[in-house]
């Protein structure tokens, strides 16, 4: 099977202090790391390549809209949108309980 445009997937996560800010470095800030959303958003752009055909990430390029706090929950969508030879590029959005909080796309290639 191959990846085809339109496929999706969607990532649900709790915000935990494993994956805030204050733990990698930043003391007080008890919110969602970017880095962590980053890999969240890579994890829905894999889940809507599928498990037919083994991609890694090649390039994640997101904005970090808003702060979700350490407790609340986050929805990470990713849709194909486009697929070029041995590289997909994936849409990528996100919302927590009150705010969208990310966009972007995320690039990984089949190997």
């Amino acid at each position: 099977m191959e990846i085809s445009i339109g496929q999706s997937g969607i990532v649900n996560r709790e915000v935990t202090e494993a994956l805030s800010a204050h733990t990698l470095g930043n003391p007080g800030v008890n919110v969602l790391a970017t880095p962590c959303l980053a890999g969240i958003c890579d994890k829905a752009a894999a889940e809507a390549c599928g498990t037919d055909v083994p991609t890694r990430r090649v390039r994640v390029d997101i904005r970090h809209l808003a702060a979700t706090p350490v407790g609340d929950r986050v929805e990470v969508g990713a849709e194909v949108v486009s697929v070029q030879g041995t590289r997909v590029i994936c849409r990528v959005t996100g919302r927590d309980s009150r705010h969208e909080i990310v966009s972007g796309t995320v690039e990984r290639v089949c190997v």
